[in-house]
């Protein structure tokens, strides 16, 4: 049986639960400030999952005029594998099509297998990659899904 989750948007109280899912997940942060901006900010979006009332998983994007680019999903290490990480994905492509993307793309890391799949199922195919894009030096592989005119 699923547990019951909540999507949402990310709210300013939410700042210190994301940025500590995002450092246990290896994520670039962003700054406290920085997150706040983004919150009255028209091309970015955030969602956090929460369960049980405690936030487990995040999603952001970015909007440009036809398509989003998903910029992090990431979910707490005892709240995995259990399907949040795709419903954040499913959601934040839902969101895509809503606000008018054809198309939604992404990077993850090379090495990442268990992200790749997960991005895969959700329709996304590889179709490059950035050389040295992660500070370690890592290549990324860039994913693309095409929703077509407005999803």
């Amino acid at each position: 049986m699923s547990e019951p989750f909540v999507l949402r948007p990310i709210e300013e109280a939410d700042i210190a639960a994301v940025a500590a899912i995002e450092d246990a997940s290896g994520l670039q942060q962003r700054s406290p400030g920085a997150r706040r901006e983004e919150l009255g900010d028209d091309r970015t979006r955030g969602l956090v999952l929460e369960v049980g009332g405690e936030v487990v998983g995040v999603g952001s994007l970015w909007m440009a005029p036809d398509d989003a680019h998903i910029s992090s999903v990431a979910v707490a290490g005892e709240a995995r594998r259990r399907g949040h990480g795709r419903r954040l994905v499913t959601a934040l492509v839902a969101l895509s099509g809503s606000l008018g993307a054809e198309a939604v793309t992404l990077e993850v890391r090379a090495s990442n297998g268990a992200a790749r799949a997960l991005y895969r199922g959700c329709g996304f195919e590889e179709v490059g990659e950035r050389r040295r894009y992660y500070p370690d030096g890592e290549d990324a592989v860039i994913m693309t899904l095409a929703l077509g005119a407005g999803g």
